[in-house]
């Protein structure tokens, strides 16, 4: 990865508007501001490779922020799988149930699916993405 990015934030040019918006690279997790690896490593560190010393350190605010969201409800994702009308999702939903957390929902897809840890956070939200904007994984 680069070790710096250069956004481009858009502002509405319509008079008093005042909106603005970023377009992130798709490697970015949204909202989180670090690269989808990095999130899996403090949210699923058994499953991932030791950490290069030179990588920055996460707060503690951020890593307990991260590890809620994972342990929270995947309820609107289960439901959004179930919905999908994809062979390969519905089993997903239905082995895990309505009552599955965030971290079940991606043990389950990655288990199912073939994907690679340092992946897993990402081909899940990659996958929300897809099926409906505006949910998100983390």
């Amino acid at each position: 990865m680069p070790p710096a990015l250069l956004l481009v934030q858009f502002r509405c040019a319509g008079p008093g508007c005042g909106a603005t918006w970023r377009i992130l690279p798709k490697f970015l997790a949204r909202q989180l501001w670090r690269a989808w690896p990095t999130v899996e490593r403090v949210v699923k560190p058994d499953d991932m490779a030791p950490v290069p010393r030179d990588t920055p350190p996460v707060p503690a605010r951020t890593r307990r922020r991260w590890w809620s969201r994972i342990a929270a409800a995947a309820r609107v994702l289960v439901m959004l799988l179930a919905a999908s009308g994809g062979q390969a999702l519905e089993p997903i939903a239905a082995r895990i149930g309505l009552d599955a957390t965030r971290a079940e929902l991606v043990a389950a897809h990655a288990e199912l699916a073939g994907v690679a840890p340092g992946a897993r956070l990402a081909a899940v939200a990659a996958l929300t993405h897809r099926l409906e904007r505006g949910i998100r994984l983390m």
